[in-house]
């Protein structure tokens, strides 16, 4: 009998248990402040190490928020050797969940076209957004490490960042905030190249960001999912 108890007890409390995580797995922020997202995620050969921290970044970012014609679209952009629209800006929640489930682990490909996802990115804003929307682009890479080694090969980075930043007065082309966060290796090198080569990736990432206050590191994401909540909501 106590048995008997002990196991509708049980099967009482996981049942309820169970309905109460129901409503924080489909609960999303209804924004009700107009704002385009597009992410940028570095599939390199030397983010491969990182991918669960790039893929811990976009659930965060995209599983925060209910898409809305109107107050919110998202695009996704994923890079190595040029860049590709993986998910075009929508408003359509659906259609953001059906990209997640698509995307791919890339095959090893030692090259980080950041340029390439920032002028397309830039194109993107221009096709799929409307004039005096807030625009933000998120780049999540550990900057070009393949570039910083060499020497040369980054320069395109900086001069394309300022362009979509700046937008154009002339051409109607609405600036664009830029957050960037860095998810590559954070431990000191003990060879004094390679270390070298990972303090430039950063300050790289770091010169990309709109200011100082939008350059993160991988653990400090939240703040950025932070920002978007606050920012989206008008009251």
């Amino acid at each position: 009998m106590l048995r008997k108890l002990l196991r509708s007890a049980f099967l009482l409390t996981a049942i309820v248990m169970f309905v109460q995580a129901l409503p924080a797995q489909v609960r999303r922020v209804q924004p009700s402040c107009p704002m385009n997202l597009i992410i940028a995620l570095d599939f390199s050969g030397s983010e491969r190490a990182y991918l669960g921290e790039i893929q811990t970044v976009l659930h965060a970012l995209t599983g925060t928020f209910e898409l809305s014609e109107t107050n919110l679209k998202i695009g996704i952009i994923t890079f190595n050797r040029g860049a590709e629209v993986v998910l075009p800006l929508t408003g359509e929640t659906g259609k953001l969940e059906a990209a997640l489930e698509e995307l791919a682990i890339p095959r090893t490909v030692y090259a980080t076209d950041i340029h390439a996802a920032i002028d397309l990115a830039n194109r993107e804003f221009q096709r799929h957004s409307l004039s005096s929307i807030p625009k933000y682009f998120v780049l999540v890479s550990d900057g070009d490490p393949h570039a910083h080694s060499r020497g040369y090969g980054f320069q395109a980075d900086l001069i394309n960042m300022d362009r979509i930043k700046a937008g154009s007065i002339d051409d109607e082309i609405d600036p664009v905030h830029v957050f960037t966060l860095y998810t590559g290796r954070l431990s000191p090198f003990q060879n004094r190249f390679s270390e070298d080569v990972r303090r430039a990736s950063i300050r790289h990432m770091q010169k990309m960001a709109s200011d100082k206050e939008s350059f993160f590191f991988y653990e400090q994401y939240p703040l950025l999912v932070e920002f978007f909540e606050r920012i989206t909501n008008c009251l």
